[in-house]
């Protein structure tokens, strides 16, 4: 082999040596930064996951809490109206709080909801204050004749009942179970984005 061959397979075998060794740094770049995205991908489908989870437990938790309040509500608690109400509507915004804008017409039946709530403790407010002006005048003036069947024939006190009965069958069938399936839509929703999202988390992990 001459001098001039010999230095001429030298000089091809270092630019092939180099050429290697800067398509490996080229790789190994490439393949870091795939993988910091995949990394950052998973990490940020976690998170997502994980709010999702947490927002289902959430939404469920109040909502059940809601729907005891209405139960009690329509159940005749009569002493206890004012505390269910104020609990409804602590429940009610706390859901509205978790829905944010996502479903208006849940947003309007709950409000409705409320709405004949105030008015059902507008009624009977009306009928304990007919059963104070009653134990007032039988105070007075005869206490024999007036009786609790004479005061629930007052036509103030018989209205206001059937007020509170048409209002409370209204909420239970009218709205109830509106707001109970739109609630449940929202939450299979939820579920259904969690598990396509795990399913993704899967696959890059893969």
């Amino acid at each position: 082999m001459t001098e001039e061959l010999f230095y001429l397979c030298s000089a091809i075998g270092i630019l092939l040596t180099f050429a290697a060794s800067i398509t490996a740094v080229v790789v190994s770049i490439v393949s870091m930064k795939s993988s910091n995205r995949t990394a950052e991908q998973t990490n940020y489908l976690n998170t997502i996951t994980v709010e999702r989870a947490k927002w289902q437990a959430d939404m469920r938790e109040q909502s059940a809490k809601y729907f005891t309040q209405i139960t009690r509500l329509c159940g005749g608690q009569e002493s206890k109206l004012i505390e269910i109400y104020n609990e409804l509507t602590t429940y009610h915004f706390a859901i509205v709080l978790l829905i944010f804008k996502q479903d208006e017409i849940l947003h309007n039946e709950m409000s409705t909801i409320r709405k004949k709530a105030e008015k059902i403790v507008e009624y009977n407010s009306t009928i304990s204050r007919e059963y104070r002006k009653a134990a007032l005048k039988s105070a007075i003036v005869k206490p024999e004749i007036e009786t609790t069947p004479e005061i629930e024939n007052n036509d103030i006190v018989s209205v206001a009942r059937q007020n509170i009965n048409e209002l409370r069958l209204s909420i239970l069938y009218d709205h109830q179970d509106n707001v109970f399936n739109i609630i449940r839509e929202l939450i299979e929703n939820e579920w259904r984005k969690q598990l396509s999202e795990a399913k993704a988390i899967k696959m890059w992990k893969t």
